[in-house]
């Protein structure tokens, strides 16, 4: 039996009360008219899984759906026209990305560790474009009301566009095993946080990843990103496992919520699909009133 396939048949068997409980979990406040559509951007190749995900709670939701991936060589696709942006889970990001805004001594540190960066084409694709969407969705007011749903690599791009470092690989500088194929019980740290208003408190989550947010650094500088806050975190307060934004509707989770059965995925999900409702109503209502 497969190291996969264990770590599903887990994640079900935990997750057998999840599933008669989130069943009931509509997070559905806004409402679309019939012919109204949702349209979800993925910047990169979107999964079955997180494709399958979205669908499924778009129609437990009475939501229509369109996942159009909008990734693009050397152009900026037009992300004003996109009622909710997902960034997948991926490859590694290049170090280049955040080194330079941190001390000289961690700089090298992590230059050092160059060696365990996994640097393949799909990262050298996805970095520049990811980084470059997410500069203009945060200097653009108009864009203000757009959610994002960052997973994994994507929290991670998440916490990279906000200058804050990653840990290069977690079994070298934590001292534990990297995050393949792994289930971690979670912890919600923000009572009012989305994680713990969507799923619970405490919950296990499906892991795919070996690096992650540099918890100690935000800690000890956390006074520069007064707009966002780590909300959840995993293996004894080292990983972040959510990361929320206070100015705009932007959500990322390190752990896979489209591999994760119950009221983890359909919370997540949820709150990406209600957010893009209440976006698309806000439009819809500006509309009216210019006419």
């Amino acid at each position: 039996m497969s190291i996969r396939l264990i770590t599903y048949l887990s994640i079900a068997l935990l997750s057998t009360q999840a599933f008669a409980i989130s069943d009931k979990i509509q997070t559905n406040s806004c409402q679309l008219q019939k012919d109204e559509v949702i349209t979800v951007g993925c910047t990169y190749h979107c999964s079955r899984w997180v494709r399958w995900a979205i669908y499924r709670r778009a129609r437990q939701m009475g939501y229509r759906v369109r996942i159009k991936n909008i990734f693009a060589k050397n152009s900026s696709p037009d992300i004003s026209k996109l009622d909710a942006i997902l960034i997948p889970g991926g490859a590694d990001i290049n170090p280049k990305y955040y080194t330079p805004h941190v001390e000289a001594d961690l700089a090298q540190k992590i230059k050092d560790l160059d060696y365990l960066v996994n640097y393949n084409y799909e990262g050298r694709e996805r970095d520049p474009f990811e980084h470059d969407l997410l500069k203009t969705y945060f200097n653009s007011e108009s864009l203000s009301t757009t959610p994002v749903l960052g997973i994994c690599r994507g929290m991670q791009m998440l916490a990279v566009s906000q200058k804050i470092p990653l840990i290069v690989d977690i079994k070298e500088e934590l001292g534990f095993r990297n995050r393949y194929w792994a289930i971690d019980r979670i912890r919600a740290i923000n009572p009012e946080s989305v994680i713990q208003e969507q799923i619970r408190t405490k919950f296990w989550g499906v892991q795919y990843h070996h690096q992650a947010i540099r918890y100690d650094y935000f800690n000890k500088n956390r006074e520069r990103w007064p707009h966002l806050e780590i909300t959840a975190v995993s293996n004894g307060n080292t990983i972040p496992e959510a990361l929320e934004f206070y100015d705009r509707p932007v959500l990322g989770v390190q752990f896979h919520p489209e591999w994760t059965f119950g009221s983890v995925r359909y919370g997540v999900f949820g709150w990406l699909l209600n957010r893009a409702c209440n976006k698309k109503r806000i439009e819809t209502n500006k509309a009216r009133i210019s006419q």
